[in-house]
């Protein structure tokens, strides 16, 4: 198999990737010079964007964060953290803002991956730059195009900073975490806490998921090297529970959730209990809506079978079950939330859900693969010719399966990512929209009007958020559309009737 597999073709292959990855997000990257705030995305900036277009102070803006927090923490949810970013929505600065919305969320994305899996292949394992680049590309190009809410994890600021600012910043400071049991350096320690600390005011899967990433290393640390130094983790580990008693007790909780809302032993036991079936009842979910995945991930499988495989003092496992087990419990943990809360959950809770799916399943494959290639190593310096042909043509059928499988499940590519937002560009739906959105904030910021009458926008745009204005002018993307325009009220109308009225 060597004399078919070499670190120039993994060079070539990592290279071709990459620029199919670069070629599939153009339709995406597109669409954030279409993409515009709506609904929560005004709702949360009650306060800060009549500061900013009053004073353009950041200080005053600010304080105006503190206020929004404080308002939204009484009379809705505890996210402190997120809540704040939330006021901090692009258009309070700039009308025009909202463009950055798509670029810095997969800017965040890719980075932290890039980052986790620099920290785990390269220095923690020694892979190569050229199969690091392979591995991790080919694992964002799975990631990104199945993600099962593409405007919770791209396009909606308000899902965004919700879910994906905190799931980058959980692989940051996981990252951080493996970086920190090797020196305990004190400016990845100060990185560790300052994360784990805000990540205390976001959404709950993200605070538990870097809870049971610290727990797993200070553990691992602990018991493979004994050095009580890793201790010290249990400092950011504390301030971000003190961070998750205040989100927790937050008076909006229970206005949104009941008065039920609250601790329960015996609930967080069965919740437990649970978390593992809905672990296996999302991953056959996945299987049946989008099989794409597997085939996905039945080619990075075999990329890292071919990596070990060519490797000679490959990276050894300790403990490969175990650590299977740990990354599979780290998966069904982060069904916890959901069922413990028992309310219905936004989009971005799937999405995190899918991510760590990702995550560790890939990490359970790449110990299986290392198992696989050490045998198939152990056959080669058997001399075997035949042997070693049988391995080459395993990974041969392999490939071809995964070509096969696509083919078969090639009707699933119309729900990726890139697929649905070129669809929307080429239906000349985005630019339609684009015109719509421009018409609606040359007419919210007409200064001589202040009961506005807008042409109505269909919420059905594609792969991006859009809350409609509506005829009442009471419901609340009405209110929240008024007061970010500081409009004393704002309805919508047949678009056909608000053109014969308005049009000229």
């Amino acid at each position: 198999m060597k004399k078919y597999l070499t670190e120039k073709r993994i060079k070539y292959f990592a290279i071709i990737n990459l620029l199919l990855f670069c070629i599939l997000l153009l339709p995406i990257v597109y669409l954030t010079f279409v993409n515009r705030a709506s609904g929560d995305d005004y709702g949360y900036c009650i306060y800060t964007r009549p500061t900013w277009m009053k004073t353009h102070s950041l200080i005053e803006v600010g304080k105006s964060v503190c206020t929004t927090v404080r308002s939204f923490y009484d009379g809705w949810q505890g996210t402190w953290f997120s809540i704040a970013l939330f006021s901090l929505q692009p258009e309070v600065f700039h009308d025009d803002a909202y463009v950055i919305v798509a670029v810095l969320m997969l800017f965040l994305w890719i980075g932290s991956t890039f980052y986790l899996f620099n920290q785990i292949l390269c220095k923690n394992m020694g892979f190569n730059k050229w199969s690091y680049l392979l591995i991790t590309v080919l694992f964002l190009m799975i990631s990104i195009e199945f993600i099962p809410n593409p405007r919770s994890s791209i396009f909606w600021f308000n899902g965004c900073a919700h879910y994906i600012v905190p799931f980058s910043m959980c692989q940051m400071a996981a990252a951080w975490l493996l970086k920190y049991a090797s020196g305990y350096k004190k400016s990845t320690f100060i990185g560790i806490a300052v994360f784990m600390t805000l990540l205390g005011g976001s959404n709950y899967q993200a605070a538990l998921l870097v809870l049971i990433v610290a727990f797993y290393v200070g553990i691992a640390t602990y018991v493979l090297k004994k050095d009580k130094r890793i201790f010290a983790l249990c400092i950011p580990v504390l301030t971000e529970l003190i961070g998750l008693v205040v989100s927790a007790m937050a008076p909006g909780n229970k206005r949104r959730a009941g008065e039920e809302f609250g601790f329960s032993a015996f609930k967080a036991v069965s919740t437990i209990a649970k978390s593992f079936l809905y672990g296996i009842k999302n991953i056959r979910v996945y299987a049946k809506e989008r099989p794409l995945i597997f085939v996905g991930l039945l080619l990075l499988f075999i990329v890292f079978v071919a990596v070990f495989y060519l490797w000679e003092d490959a990276f050894r496992f300790r403990h490969p079950i175990w650590l299977s087990a740990m990354l599979f419990c780290l998966y069904s943990a982060m069904q916890a939330p959901a069922i413990y809360a028992d309310v219905s959950v936004s989009g971005g809770v799937p999405n995190t859900n899918y991510q760590v799916f990702l995550l560790t399943a890939s990490g359970i494959l790449l110990i299986a693969a290392e198992k696989i290639a050490a045998k198939m190593k152990n056959v080669r310096e058997e001399k075997s010719g035949r042997k070693e042909w049988q391995s080459a043509v395993l990974c041969g059928v392999g490939l071809l399966l995964c070509v096969l499988l696509t083919f078969c499940w090639r009707g699933n590519i119309k729900i990726s990512t890139s697929y649905v937002s070129l669809l929307y560009i080429m239906s000349g739906q985005a630019e339609d929209y684009k015109s719509q959105m421009d018409l609606q904030t040359n007419l919210m910021e007409d200064e001589n009007t202040e009961d506005v009458i807008l042409p109505e926008i269909n919420d059905v745009q594609g792969p991006l958020m859009h809350m409609p204005v509506t005829e009442n002018k009471e419901d609340w993307t009405n209110t929240v559309t008024a007061g970010f325009y500081g409009k004393h009220s704002v309805i919508s109308m047949n678009r056909s009737e608000w053109m014969e009225l308005y049009g000229d």
